[in-house]
């Protein structure tokens, strides 16, 4: 009896013990399963980025806020928030000048035909070209241009000469001021010093696309300051900076200053409606004012000059083409036949058969009269 009682209680023991192995064994394979079956962190980040991307679809029903612009022109908006712009222009051609008209008519109604679209709009202009004095100098222009107190000036019109910073710092700087000044307009004025090469194309797109972020994110028009290309004939800004810009800006102004200081101001490039020309200069004392009908004039002048020069050139041409027939004709002993002329003049010129063969119609009976015998010189030039 006492062995088949203890023997009996081992079994019970055993039982007990399996059950409690089994549960643990059931416990661990759950947890593995569960492991096994989470996500890994790449597939997280997948899932994450996809739905970010996701996120940003388009569709037909998308309602998107009308771009709202800072300026306008004959009732044709420019610079609009949310946005980078470019201005452009030689070197010393009038942007820093047509900055000023544009901040005027940010602080006031209306400067000339730029009319500000925004209520009492704030405006952050940097400054990496010019020393304190020139700077100053341009506050006092936007005053005497807007007409404004010293105090709404100072309350909306934001100004810092950075000459002296160093392109490492400068966008790192221009982020502070952003965040402490909350502007609706922002004008670099000499972006090319925020990066070390303007031909360095990473940086130029990384800085193009930290200013867009910028002005995605504080609802900010941002225009930017760049020169156009050395060449006379070359009109794009320059380096792999300007064309990052030119790709990414939705409004590119530029400007003209002719040889009479008018500086005329157009829109080459535009995503949406192309902006008026207008022209401004300054007069005898240094003061700013509208030039569209000087420059009218002058435009119209120099459409009328360069069809003289064209006229006085045909006219140069022809006579000397008719120099060159009558010498023909008295080699060949005071007549030729019209073939033989073509020939000659076909080879003297370098021009087609075709060109030389009107222009020996055009000249009979003026210079040239046609015989039985041939083409010779008009008795009265004989």
């Amino acid at each position: 009896m006492k062995a088949s009682y203890y023997e009996n209680g081992n079994v019970q023991q055993t039982e007990g013990l399996t059950g409690q192995v089994n549960n643990q064994v059931q416990m661990v394979d759950t947890i593995v399963s569960e492991a096994v079956n989470q996500p890994s962190a790449d597939e997280t980040a997948k899932a994450e980025r996809m739905e970010q991307l996701w996120g940003l679809r388009i569709k037909s029903d998308t309602v998107v806020e009308p771009e709202q612009y800072v300026l306008s022109v004959d009732g044709v908006g420019f610079f609009a928030q949310d946005d980078i712009h470019g201005l452009k222009s030689k070197q010393k051609a009038g942007k820093t000048t047509v900055l000023k008209v544009c901040s005027a008519a940010l602080m006031t109604e209306q400067v000339m035909r730029v009319k500000s679209e925004m209520d009492h709009p704030v405006v952050l202009w940097l400054d990496t070209e010019q020393k304190p004095a020139d700077v100053k100098a341009i506050v006092d222009d936007i005053k005497l241009l807007s007409g404004v107190s010293d105090d709404y000036l100072d309350e909306h019109l934001f100004l810092f000469p950075l000459r002296k910073m160093n392109y490492e710092t400068l966008l790192e700087d221009t982020r502070f001021l952003v965040e402490r000044v909350h502007p609706q307009v922002m004008l670099v004025d000499g972006v090319v010093d925020y990066v070390a090469s303007f031909n360095d194309e990473v940086l130029s797109r990384q800085l193009i696309h930290e200013l867009m972020m910028l002005a995605q994110e504080h609802r900010c028009a941002i225009v930017c300051v760049l020169h156009e290309n050395k060449a006379s004939d070359d009109e794009n800004m320059r380096g792999h900076l300007g064309t990052v810009l030119a790709q990414k800006a939705g409004t590119v102004l530029q400007c003209h200053k002719s040889k009479q200081g008018i500086i005329s101001v157009s829109c080459p490039d535009s995503r949406h409606g192309a902006m008026p020309e207008w022209s401004i200069c300054y007069d005898s004392e240094g003061r700013l004012h509208d030039a569209d009908e000087q420059h009218r004039l002058e435009v119209e002048r120099e459409r009328m000059s360069k069809k003289e020069r064209q006229l006085l050139e045909k006219e140069k041409r022809e006579k000397e083409r008719v120099d060159m027939a009558l010498t023909a004709i008295r080699e060949s002993g005071d007549c030729i036949s019209r073939k033989e002329l073509t020939e000659k003049l076909v080879g003297l010129l370098g021009v087609s058969r075709t060109t030389v063969a009107t222009f020996i119609t055009r000249q009979l009976g003026k210079t040239l009269v046609q015989t039985e015998d041939g083409i010779e010189v008009h008795p009265y030039l004989t």
